[in-house]
């Protein structure tokens, strides 16, 4: 399982968050975004930001894998 989090910067200690989803894998994260898998999976893979990724407007998209621990903690609950 993977979270998904979009959201902007508004200033220095504050944010706005549009999404924090959680999902069974990447394509599905793909699919709600609009992106290809390859630009997720390079997202999630890498935690360097792309030249696209610095404009001042872009929103920042943080994609974690949820360790198996933490899925079966939750399902007991």
């Amino acid at each position: 399982m993977f979270n998904c989090k979009v959201y902007h910067e508004i200033g220095e200690t504050t944010s706005m968050t549009l999404m924090n989803k959680d999902f069974k894998n990447l394509k599905d994260i793909a699919e709600e975004l609009g992106l290809t898998y390859q630009q997720v999976a390079d997202m999630s893979s890498r935690n360097g930001n792309k030249n696209y990724q610095k404009f001042k407007y872009y929103p920042k998209i943080s994609i974690n894998r949820i360790p198996k621990k933490n899925i079966t903690e939750i399902k007991d609950e």
